[in-house]
């Protein structure tokens, strides 16, 4: 049962899970990386929490912190950018939507790197300084300091966008917190990590352009983009003055510029960190924001991580020396009799040519020879092998005296070693690693019991058959309505799982009425609707947690009730019609897919 108790260590005290004391009071959320997959299944999800509603206050509206990482810092971003202007959800649904389906961002991306008219501002001429010079351009225009402007007040109080930095190896927040003080004296509101500390003047200057490059480069796609070099545009005086930045942190290290900063998911994918030291800070808020300073074990009531990553990965498959049909059977031992056999060939054509007078016969041994003499140049280099090779480089005698049992491997087998280590060393990068940091910062909270019963995840993946089959005998006391979302469900989820980790639609997925960014909207939508439904089969109506309900006044019951009753009719037309509420948001927007 999820009724957890712990001990606390260092003492015998026993933490036991309990329900917040005002559920849905206090909302944080993270929305993950993976593409534009995951940039449209974080607008699904905000798009559905601002249905919902408590106490006439939207659940979405009950969001005090939110943390983004990658492509979840384009949907962070714009809904921030847009309620700060004093804008809605659905501007925000309707500008997203429109740049996720009718830009070539690869296009523009690689016509602006292409013209040198472009590169004055001193910018490192870079793939990932044209996506953010695109993302300016075409998705938004507006600075950091546009947070620090006191109106109109919205209802998101920690604001973090996170990259990972490479001079200490840490997180790097990009982040707009309410300014308290310390115990110690000191605030708590710093731009950077716990190491390097940007002021917040000289940040109020930083595009959030260039803030989503820094978020979303992934590595392999893109270079790192630099700080501040690369973030310098002709207005910025204050990012141009490198005396205004650290140049040491509080122990001493010295701060080398510019800093490299890469994608949030390489670090943390859900943007954990970020939301549990904001949480901190929310308990200390001082009375003038008591309002959002719980006084219940944590200032968080739910925690929401939106998850629009796969879990899975394709298993590691070894190449063999089949890969090679011909050329694998030979070795630089072959290379050498071939050589041989091209110079002397080549050598015949040549005196061939010399001692004919016909003139075509000349020309064209003349031309075979040399090819011929030509080859074997290069494969008698060539046969000197790894040995020859290394002598030329320096290599210590050590190692290359040992060369020589590789020279003797046919090149089969050669290119079967290399490949294999190519492709197990990019699995390992790419998928292995970053799986295993994600499932580290999901054990932060996970693991803690205080969390526990204030938590979702969200996935993209939560509703495919196949995860659909594992819940069936898991939660015994889930309804049959819940836990059996029917075909149209289950086929949108699996459409929707199926798209790469880009920044791009294809043509054919915009096409028609059932378009790809519909059907992964709808999975956001449907799957919060799920999750939100399985959050109170799992703790608000599970008896184990009975005594904690009990507590609870007779209104908050009703309006709990209100919710769950309100969930359950839309989970219906859910079931019957997966498409039913991108729908209506695309009707009342006017939007539609570029080749509908």
């Amino acid at each position: 049962m999820d009724n957890t108790i712990k001990k606390t260590k260092g003492l015998n005290k026993e933490v036991r899970a309990r329900l917040p004391k005002l559920p849905f009071h206090n909302i944080a959320i993270s929305l993950s990386g993976g593409g534009f997959r995951a940039t449209s299944i974080h607008l699904g999800v905000l798009s559905y929490l601002s249905t919902k509603k408590l106490y006439d206050v939207s659940l979405l509206e009950r969001t005090r912190i939110i943390s983004t990482v990658s492509a979840g810092t384009f949907t962070g971003v714009k809904y921030i950018t847009t309620i700060k202007k004093g804008g809605t959800i659905e501007d925000c649904y309707k500008s997203l939507y429109t740049f996720m389906t009718q830009e070539d961002l690869v296009e523009h991306a690689l016509e602006y790197l292409a013209d040198d008219n472009n590169w004055h501002e001193g910018r490192q001429r870079s793939l990932i300084t044209a996506f953010s010079s695109i993302y300016f351009r075409e998705f938004e225009n507006e600075t950091f300091g546009l947070l620090w402007q006191e109106t109109p007040a919205i209802h998101l109080k920690e604001i973090s966008f996170n990259a990972t930095e490479f001079n200490f190896a840490m997180p790097f927040h990009f982040q707009k917190t309410e300014r308290i003080k310390t115990i110690t004296g000191n605030s708590t509101e710093y731009i950077g990590n716990k190491k390097i500390h940007i002021p917040v003047e000289v940040a109020k200057e930083i595009r959030f352009s260039d803030i989503i490059a820094a978020s979303s480069c992934f590595p392999f796609g893109f270079e790192p983009i630099n700080f501040p070099d690369d973030f310098v545009y002709d207005s910025s005086p204050k990012l141009k003055d490198k005396f205004l930045l650290p140049h040491n942190v509080f122990d001493g290290d010295k701060i080398e510029y510019p800093i490299g900063l890469m994608d949030g998911g390489v670090d943390d994918n859900q943007g954990v960190d970020a939301i549990l030291a904001a949480e901190e800070r929310m308990k200390n808020y001082p009375d003038e924001l008591k309002q959002f300073r719980s006084e219940d074990k944590k200032a968080v009531d739910l925690y929401i991580l939106s998850d629009g990553t796969n879990p899975t990965m394709e298993s590691y498959i070894r190449s063999n020396t089949e890969t090679m049909p011909w050329i694998g059977k030979w070795n630089f031992k072959s290379l050498r009799y071939f050589g041989m056999m091209s110079a002397m060939i080549g050598l015949i054509s040549v005196l061939y040519a010399c001692s004919s007078n016909i003139k075509p016969v000349i020309i064209l041994c003349s031309v075979f020879g040399t090819i011929g003499i030509f080859v074997a140049l290069v494969l008698l280099v060539s046969s000197m092998g790894f040995v020859g090779l290394t002598k030329r480089i320096g290599v210590p005698d050590f190692f290359a005296k040992r060369l020589h049992y590789v020279d003797k491997l046919k090149f089969g087998v050669i290119n079967n070693l290399l490949l294999n280590r190519r492709k197990s060393v990019m699995k390992m990068v790419t998928k292995v690693f970053i799986k295993h940091m994600r499932w580290f910062s999901f054990e932060r909270v996970y693991g803690d019991p205080l969390w526990r019963p204030r938590l979702i995840m969200n996935a993209v993946f939560e509703l495919t058959e196949a995860e659909v089959e594992k819940r069936k005998n898991k939660y015994p006391y889930f309804t049959k309505d819940l836990c059996e979302p029917g075909p149209h469900i289950m086929h949108v989820a699996a459409r929707s799982l199926q798209m790469g980790t880009t920044l791009w639609f294809s043509p054919e997925q915009l096409t028609g009425h059932k378009s790809l960014p519909d059907s992964i909207i709808a999975c956001g939508q449907f799957t919060i609707c799920f999750n939100l439904l399985e959050y109170f089969e799992k703790y608000i109506n599970n008896k184990s947690y009975k005594n904690d309900y009990d507590k609870y006044s007779d209104e908050l019951k009703t309006e709990l009730m209100v919710l769950h009753r309100s969930l359950l009719e839309d989970w219906k037309k859910f079931k019957e019609d997966p498409y039913w509420m991108v729908n209506e948001w695309n009707i009342k927007l006017q939007l539609h897919s570029v080749n509908s």
